[in-house]
Parts: C-alpha cells; structure tokens; sequence
C-alpha cells in the first residue's frame, strides 16, 4: 500500500470528483493504488483512489480522532468549527468536546459519529442488551473523572479531603478569581485546603510558581505538609538555599520563607525579584495589618509588593477581624485591590465580605455522611499551691526581674533587649522549674566566663533566635551572652540558682501533675498528651514520669528539633504501646493525635492565649471518637501564673453564658467561642505593664481585656456571618459523587474486563477480585499479582499494606475509565426500566472557562423533564449521584414518544440552569450532550 498519501480512516467523511458524498468504509492497495470502498447512497458501492477524494466535513459535524499510528492515543471526540486548505492539505478545525481544546487536523484523521441528540429523536438504543446499565458506567466515568479533577479525590495525595475541604477548595478553583481570604476555625484544614487549591491551579498550569509566606515556627511545617500529603518539594528560603543574584531564582519554582525575613528590605527585594509567582500564599494573615496609626508595617509592605506580582493570592487566618475593622479592611483590599471603595465603607456595606472571604465553622462542619463532626471539649482546673521554697525563689526572682526591667527602661535599645530577656525569663519561670534554671545557670556561666564582656544584646537577633527555636529557648547559647545588665547580676542570679535547688526534690506542681493527672489517666487505662512551651520542661517531665509510673514504659517526645519522620515514628510509639507523648508547641504544630487520645494536659500555659486553642486543636479535631477532656495546671506562685489563671477563669465563664444563648448544639459553640475570645484577648501587654503595679490592678486589666474581646469577636461575628461558609447540606462541589460511587463503578465494570470473584471486603471498604490469566502482569502496579484487594480509603491503605488504593492515575483504573468512556462501549442512549429514572434525562459535559479564557472545572449537568416533553428542569446533584449508584435494568424505547419535545425541553433545561449561574468571571467554555435515556416500556427489551 502506498505510503505517501494519507488514507481516510474508516467512517471518514468524504466527496469525490462527482460531488458524491459519502462515507469511507474499507482501504486497500492495488499495485501503485490506493483504494477506498465507498459509500454514498443507502445502497450504493464504489472503489475509488484515495487521492480522488476530498473532505466533506463541515461545521457542526461531531467526529472522532482516529490516530494513524496504532500506539498513538485518540484526541477524543469532537465538533467540527471550520475547514481549510493550507499547502494543499486538507484541514479541519475540531474542538474536541472534553478538553475544550481545538485543533487543526488532517481531514482523514477523522471519522463521522452520531451525535447522541440524533439517536435520542429516533429512540436508537444501540445493539447491546444492556444499554441500561452501559448508560449509568458512562456518566458515571464521566463524573469520577471530574470528580477528581475538581477535587483530587481520586489522585495520588494521600488525604481523604472532608466536604467542607473539598467545597472551598472547589469555591477558590471555580469562582474564576482565586484571590480569597480563608477564614475557617483552628483545626478544621487550612492546610489542606490550600494542596487541594494549588493541585487544582496546578492542573490547569496555573501554579508553576508558589510562595508560601508564613510565621518562622511553621515553615518546616508547611515543607512537611506539602511533601507528605500533597507529593510537593518546597525549598525554605534562608535554609535551604540562598540566591545570590536573580538569575537563580528560575532553579526555586516552590518556595517557603519566614513572615519575618521575608519582610527585610533586601529578602523582600529578592522576592520581588523573582519573575513573579502564580500563587503567594500567607499563612497567619492578621499579621499583616497595618499599625493601629493606619500606618504601613514592613510585614503588609511585603504583601503589597508580593500582590503586584501574582494573579492569584491567599490569606490564611481564623482570626481575620479581631475587633480591628480598620486592619480587617486592609487585609481585604490586599486580597481583592479592585474593590477599595466598598472596603472603605465595610460597615455600612459587610455583605461585600462575601466576595472575598471563604469561612467553615466546627459548629456546622460535618463528615460525609452529614454527621457534625466536633461535640465541645470540656476543660479542668487543676490549682497548685506553692510551698515555701517555691515562694521564696519567686520572691527573688520578682526582685531580679524588676531590677532588669528598671535598667532597661533607661538603656535606650540595649534597655529594649534586656526587657526582652527578663519577659523571657519569666516565661520560663512560668513553665517549670527547670526551664528557668536551665536558663539561669546558662546567663551565669557566661558572666563568669566573660565572654564578649562588652558586648551589648541585639534585639534582632534575640527576636530571630526565639522564633527559630521557641521550645528550646531555655538552652539556647546566644540569649544569654553579653555583658551584665547590672551590677551585681551575677550574685543575685547566684542567689536564685541556690534557692532553686530544694524545689527540685519536692516541686509541687510537678507532684501535683503526676498524681492528679498522669497517674489516674495511666490508671485507667486512656492515653496522656501533654503540652509544654520548652523543651527543658519536657526533658524534667520524662524523667519524673519515668520515676514516678515506671510500669507505663516510655514516655515519647515531640519538639521542634525533630524532622518529620522523627515525630511521626513518635506518635507510632504513642499510638501503638506509649501511655505518654510529651510535645512542645513548635514540635506539635500541624501534627493530629485524635486517633488514639482524648486527654490532654497543660502543664505551663502560654502567655499568648490563643495557642491554647492550636493546643486543643491537637485532639479536638475530625477523627476524635471521644469527648475531649483538658487539664490545665495552675500555679500560683507569681503574678504571671495568676493572672493567667485568672483570665482562663474568667473566659470560660463568658463563653459558657454566650453559649447558652440559644445554640443548638450549646457544648459546641461553647468550645467554639471559647477559642474565639482567646484568640482575641492580648495579655501578653498586661503581663509586661504589671510587673510594679498590684495583682488586683492587672485583674481590672484583664476584665477589660475580656470585654474589648467580647466585643472583638461580636464586632467580627457581625462582619464574617457575610462570609461564604460551606455546611453538609449541599454536594454541588462533589456532583454527588463519594467513595460509594468508586465501589459502585469498580464492581460493576471489573467483571465486564473478566475479573472473577468480585466481593466487598472490610464492611464495604475494600474490594477484592481475581483477574483473569491474559490481564496478569498488564498493570504495572499490581505487579504479578492474580488476587487483587482495592482499598477505597486512604486509612485502610495505609494499615493494610498489600491492598492497592483507588489511584485515578494506576493502570487499572484508567483501563477501566477508558473502557467506559469509549464510544465502542455504547450506552450513548438507553432505555430503562420505569421508576428507576424520570420520563427522559439528558448528561451534558459542559466546561467552564474566566473572561480570560482559562479553565475553571469540568461539570456534569443533568436534565429531565416528564413524558409529554412540555418543560424540562434541572436534575440536582443529589439526585444524578443517586441515580449513579444503583444498576439500571434495560427496557424498550417508547414508541410514540413526542422526541422532538422532548429534545427541545431538555435542551432548554440545560440552557436555562447554564446562564442562571454564569458571571462575568465564570463563563461556559465548551458544552456536549453526554448520553441520554428514557424510562423505557415494561416489555423486555
């Protein structure tokens, strides 16, 4: 056969010279010829040479690419737009209907195929008995496809994403502006949120370049985050490489870098530097506010600078107004810079926050089975009372303190540092016993060595080494060198050092923590997790649990020294046989422990209250089984620890009488506005004014900071109920598609490939199946394996390690989507038995795009509409998804059904519900009939 003319495929659409049309129906060689059979005519037959004929396609034909080389993979189908000759090749311009692409192609590459709207006005239900059942594994590989495409559901990240995770990230992708600030509550995924956002830009090429800006403490958590649920490589800036000029920065596409050296003039020249990024991320947005002047801080200089170079930008906070509608107001407008004029009037306009903010609340949150996933915490007092030895060491350490702080009111910025380390010591003397020591005997050591006597302290430096190691600030060498702050510093930190040592024999508060706390939760038979700001307090508590309770085996640590392996083969020994797991705050951040524990224990507490929420957050999360009980021990040894004691008291007191207001589910919002007002309350200023002023002044302090944080989370209730939450009431995001879905599909279509022996396995979440002899060692990932267990979660495959997860990028699964999708598979159009479907239901694939031409999403649209074909209406989610589950039994086509009705309600349906929800920013790109059917007659088909 000739190889220099490109032959028709079979079904192409051609003329000849005498302007008979008609299509290609056989190809063969003939000497020097190549011929085509042809047909023309119902019945006529002719042979004609190939290169006597010409395309006859023409605009609005639907074709099927047809490869010419037999590995190479079909384009799909598609609708013809336009023809052309160009160097005397015959061309033809195909949008191909599920990419939404279009391309210019060889006419013979093509070949002609019904468009579904056709068979439905002749009721053509095609050759297969089954017609039915074909119909439903169609649509219902279409929308697995898209269900993972829109949501990563079926991809290779290793998370099973919560409803109200997979509609924001859906909100972001779809809204055709990914410029939002997202609000949700402590514990519910921010994180999350953002790999499935990012997977989703990803797919559409949209976040080659990612930015992550966030608080020192969690940059390797975000690295961790991003490489052990989402596959992604982020490099820390400062860490793990430097950029010495510009030109390096195309070697960085996925970057990390700390909020506070991120905002350095020259680091924040750098960033803007870069090229541009398709997506900056801010983790901790709140911070960047502006001053409570209305002035710009370096840290909101950043962002705006960072804004100009990006299209897409998120903030991240749950605390995005804290009473301050002003830098509430700043934060929008760095998001959305378009629309300053109704930032500026927020108050008298707040619906416009829905524009802008996306918010999930743990009150209205619920799994995927509609079930409110958090229940409230409940939270005890455990009070210690100091004995003489631990007062008399505070007493000099007061003493000491005040000292400090008197001299550095007079220093100028040296004085700044030494109020920094003495708010440091303090800290410590609030954790424990040996924190404060540790760090004493540290500050005394180098005032005996002399080391660098005339050095002066730099505040910057102090700031950087607390927030690079906050657990650890008790050992870390470069807080405590420097010259004397004052005359006789060293005696009196001598002093201190000597009346420490009783405590440590018979400190109360970790006697009281051991048999209070640890001993009857060891006892009865529950796990401990317990929370500490430093890791030297962490160090003192092993070692007295291991004296103490040496029948409970080891009690495991979680720090931030630890790489991420380290603390997740941690929390294996916790889950698997420890009764104890000691964290520190930076150690904990982002890990989840609510698999195996309810009880938690504060042994210090921070003087910032709102880790006290990221602390709970630890158990009170997705997952948790149990109500979760809380210790928090409180000492009351100084005015710190008090006061402290003092504001927890009194918050808990406020939330419960705001929670009895009405609420339904009163624990909940309880737990709920508990954690709002502690991340509203600033003690912290109170702490450093109160250390000359009278306990009962700092109390007054504290109740007015109770009532401005009242009002702060009214104020920001207000404004944030115009936000966009997502509750458990709607699936438009997941088209009604869940994991039920993926069984259903999987069951039905493995014996149709001749798997044998297809069964549920684990109450419904696995499958287990053999495959046939010519399949063994076909799929790459099952290696030489007969028998085949498929895990429908991600849980059960991480615990069973011979099953293979549902994974839309394996070979078996993408075989068996394939063969569904295919046009040989049929099940374009089917009639089913009545009273599984409504009279008449039509699929269509519609694709939507932004003004820019973009895409957003794939979706499927379905519309029915009853037996006379009056008037259609959309079908919802809910019930195209119910449709999808069960089998369809075929039946025969009606036959005098008003087709043409019929098709013009359908069509009309599908038209009316596209242009209700199209905006200027959401556009339809490119729509297809999928498939359609009819609730058939009783008689078999």
């Amino acid at each position: 056969m000739r190889t220099d003319v490109l032959l028709p495929t079979l079904g192409c659409w051609v003329h000849d010279d005498q302007g008979r049309v008609g299509m290609a129906l056989e190809v063969r060689a003939e000497g020097e010829r190549s011929l085509v059979h042809f047909r023309y005519g119902a019945r006529d037959l002719v042979w004609i040479e190939a290169k006597a004929l010409r395309s006859a396609f023409a605009p609005g034909m639907q074709v099927e690419h047809v490869p010419s080389s037999p590995v190479a993979r079909s384009l799909g189908l598609g609708e013809v737009r336009a023809t052309r000759v160009l160097a005397g090749c015959e061309q033809v311009l195909v949008q191909f209907l599920e990419q939404g692409t279009c391309r210019w192609l060889p006419y013979q590459t093509l070949r002609r195929v019904k468009p579904v709207e056709d068979r439905l006005l002749r009721g053509e239900v095609g050759t297969f008995p089954d017609h039915a059942e074909r119909f439903r594994l169609r649509v219902l590989a279409h929308a697995l496809e898209i269900w993972d495409r829109n949501t990563g559901a079926l991809g290779r990240l290793d998370i099973d994403p919560l409803p109200h995770q997979i509609r924001l990230a859906h909100k972001v992708l779809t809204s055709g502006n990914p410029n939002w600030l997202i609000a949700d509550d402590v514990g519910l995924g921010k994180t999350i949120e953002v790999g499935l956002i990012l997977h989703g830009l990803a797919r559409r090429n949209r976040a080659r370049r990612v930015l992550i800006v966030c608080p020192a403490p969690l940059v390797r958590q975000w690295q961790d985050e991003m490489r052990l649920k989402f596959g992604q490589h982020y490099e820390i800036y400062g860490r793990d490489f430097q950029v010495p000029e510009p030109s390096y920065w195309r070697l960085h596409d996925k970057v990390i870098v700390s909020l506070d050296l991120a905002k350095r003039d020259k680091v924040r020249g750098d960033l803007c530097a870069a090229g541009g990024w398709d997506v900056v991320i801010f983790d901790e947005a709140h911070r960047l506010g502006r001053d409570d002047n209305g002035e710009c801080t370096q840290r909101h200089r950043l962002a705006q600078e960072l804004r100009r170079q990006t299209p897409a930008m998120l903030l991240l906070t749950a605390t995005p107004h804290q009473g301050k509608t002003p830098r509430f107001a700043a934060l929008l407008k760095l998001v959305r810079p378009e629309l300053r004029r109704a930032f500026s009037t927020l108050e008298a306009n707040p619906e416009i926050v829905a524009e802008v903010v996306l918010r999930n609340r743990k009150t209205r949150v619920t799994d995927a089975a509609g079930k409110p996933l958090f229940h409230g915490h409940e939270t005890h007092r455990i009070a210690v009372e100091p004995g003489p030895a631990s007062l008399a060491f505070m007493d000099e350490l007061t003493r000491y303190l005040r000292h400090g702080y008197a001299v550095g009111e007079r220093a100028g910025d040296r004085g700044r540092a030494i109020g920094f380390m003495m708010t440091t010591y303090r800290k410590l003397a609030s954790s424990s016993i040996a924190a404060i020591t540790t760090a004493l005997l540290g500050r005394w050591q180098r005032l005996q060595a002399a080391q660098r006597a005339n050095a002066a302290p730099d505040l910057e430096t102090l700031i950087e080494a607390s927030e690079a190691t906050p657990d650890g600030l008790a050992d870390q060498p470069d807080l405590f060198a420097g010259a004397a702050f004052f005359e006789g510093e060293a005696a009196q930190i001598l002093r201190l050092l000597r009346l420490a040592e009783p405590i440590w024999p018979h400190d109360e508060k970790l006697r009281v923590f051991i048999d209070q706390i640890a001993a009857p939760v060891f006892r009865s038979g529950r796990k401990l997790l317990v929370f500490t700001e430093y890791r030297a307090t962490q160090t003192y508590l092993r070692e007295a649990l291991l004296r103490a309770l040496p029948e409970a085996g080891e009690a495991v640590l979680i720090n931030g020294t630890m790489s991420l392996d380290e603390k997740l083969a941690s929390i294996e020994r916790f889950t698997a046989d420890a009764a104890f797991l000691i964290s520190t705050e930076a150690g904990g951040e982002g890990l989840n422990l609510q698999e195996r524990c309810h009880v938690m224990a504060n042994y210090d507490l921070p003087w910032n209250p709102s880790r006290l929420v990221q602390r709970i957050g630890r158990l009170y999360r997705y997952g948790q089984k149990h109500r979760v009980i809380v210790f928090n021990l409180h000492t009351q040894d100084s005015f710190d620890a008090k006061a402290l004691g003092l504001m927890l008291d009194r918050v808990q007191v406020m939330a419960r009488d705001l929670a009895a207001v009405g609420a339904e589910f009163r624990e909940a919002m309880e737990a709920e506005i508990l954690g709002e007002l502690l991340e509203s309350i600033e003690i912290e200023p109170i702490l450093e004014r109160a250390m000359r002023t009278r306990p009962e002044l700092g109390a007054a302090e504290i109740d007015r900071a109770l009532e401005e944080a009242r009002q702060a989370r009214s104020l920001q209730d207000e404004l944030l109920s115009f936000a966009t939450g997502f509750d458990g009431s709607s699936s438009s995001a997941t088209f009604g598609i869940d994991r039920r879905h993926v069984a259903a599909f999987l069951g039905a279509m493995l014996p149709r490939i001749g798997a044998r022996n297809v069964e549920p396995v684990h109450q419904g979440r696995a499958l287990s199946f053999e495959l046939p002899d010519e399949l063994v060692g076909v799929f790459p990932e099952l290696g030489r394996r007969r028998s085949v267990t498929i895990a429908l979660d991600r849980d059960l495959a991480r615990h069973h390690r011979e099953m293979l997860p549902v994974d839309l990028d394996g070979s078996l699964f993408r075989h068996l989507l394939d063969t569904a999708k295919a046009r040989a598979f049929d099940g374009l159009y089917a009639a089913a038995r009545a009273g599984r479907i409504p009279a008449w239901v039509a699929v269509h694939h519609l694709r939507w795009q932004n003004e820019r031409g973009e895409l957003l999403e794939d979706e499927l649209v379905a519309s029915c509409c009853e037996a006379g074909g009056e008037s259609g209406r959309p079908l919802s989610p809910e019930e195209l998804g119910s449709l999808l589950l069960m089998p369809l039994e075929s039946a025969t086509p009606t036959a005098s059904a008003p087709r043409m009705e019929v098709d013009t309600a359908l069509r009309q349906a599908f038209e009316t519900t596209v242009a209700r929800v199209t905006t200027w920013h959401r556009q339809p790109a490119s729509a297809f009939l999928l498939a359609a059917a009819e609730a058939g007659s009783e008689g078999a088909p």
